[in-house]
């Protein structure tokens, strides 16, 4: 064993192989449990430090510092993502970490798991722009079950919750997978799943992501989710975007029937960036395409030269032809 990996590390854990990730170096940039909620289900048990106040919870270059000498030896990675126990968006520098990485260590994908508690923030929204992939959860179709599952700290509520998942979704270029977590007599109710259809068809993710209990959270009451209860969301949700069941319960639904037809999204790209200069996620919210099937499409267009791409403060914008946008 080389002394890089023998060496015991303060801000890296893994790799380890993930399902959803393969595999994943993760950075843990705040103590634990730092978070700005305290959910019923969470793995890494009660929020200690409850806050939404970002802060440098732990010293920035110190984190960069040890992800070069763990990057030296090149590991074979499919994601470094930005988890670990508490919430990595409140770490100030989280911003410095993507940039610094994207920057050196360009060959990897980067992954934040987040509870999107933030987004609403402009700065944050620009700061995680660069990261290839992005997963936020919603396990609440209102401010009871948001209270009730996510218990939140004061001065974040449901509303702003949506909004900030929405905004983000809209601006970004990154794969865009949101996990729904089902508590049963918490969130699933026919009601319940109306609320999040709802809500899921405004923030237009490229995927849900349906988890329930397998490891035992912070309370004594919730339990898992029959599989019943699964599929009924999943059929709910179906018909508006892919949905994967991630927990104990396999399942992964084709893209909806009621997007546009494969073959008819390089005319409609080409049509739409001929007249405005369009970021990905700008062709998201024109066109009824989930984005991972969108970029495809505008990578092999882009590749073969019938578009060009230009890279400006808000985003990648794409045109016909070359020249500045």
């Amino acid at each position: 064993m080389s002394t890089v990996q023998a060496t015991v590390r303060k801000y890296l854990f893994g790799p380890v192989a993930s399902r959803r990730l393969g595999i994943s170096l993760g950075v843990d940039l705040v103590p634990p449990k730092t978070c700005s909620l305290n959910c019923v289900y969470c793995e890494s048990g009660i929020t200690t430090e409850f806050t939404a106040e970002r802060s440098e919870f732990v010293p920035t270059d110190d984190v960069i510092r040890e992800l070069n000498e763990f990057l030296s030896i090149r590991p074979q990675l499919d994601y470094i993502t930005f988890s670990g126990a508490g919430e990595p968006t409140l770490h100030s520098g989280l911003g410095k970490i993507v940039s610094y990485l994207k920057a050196n260590h360009p060959q990897y994908k980067l992954c934040l798991l987040t509870n999107a508690t933030l987004f609403n923030d402009p700065a944050l929204r620009r700061e995680i722009k660069e990261i290839d992939l992005i997963c936020p959860s919603l396990d609440a179709s209102n401010q009871t079950e948001f209270d009730l599952i996510n218990r939140p700290v004061k001065g974040i509520d449901h509303a702003a919750l949506v909004s900030g998942l929405s905004e983000m979704s809209r601006e970004t270029e990154a794969e865009y997978n949101l996990e729904l977590f089902i508590v049963p007599g918490g969130n699933d109710s026919d009601e319940s799943i109306r609320r999040f259809v709802g809500i899921i068809r405004e923030i237009m993710p490229d995927l849900v992501q349906l988890n329930t209990l397998d490891r035992p959270g912070c309370v004594d009451w919730i339990k898992p989710a029959p599989e019943e209860t699964v599929m009924r969301f999943a059929d709910a949700l179906k018909p508006v975007v892919p949905v994967e069941a991630i927990g104990p319960y396999k399942y992964r639904s084709e893209t909806p029937a009621n997007q546009l037809p494969e073959e008819e999204i390089d005319v409609r790209v080409i049509d739409l960036v001929s007249r405005r200069p369009s970021t990905l996620a700008d062709m998201v919210s024109a066109l009824f395409v989930n984005r991972s099937i969108l970029r495809k499409h505008v990578e092999s267009l882009s590749s073969a030269g019938v578009i060009s791409a230009e890279k400006r403060g808000r985003g990648t914008f794409y045109r016909v032809g070359t020249g500045g946008v």
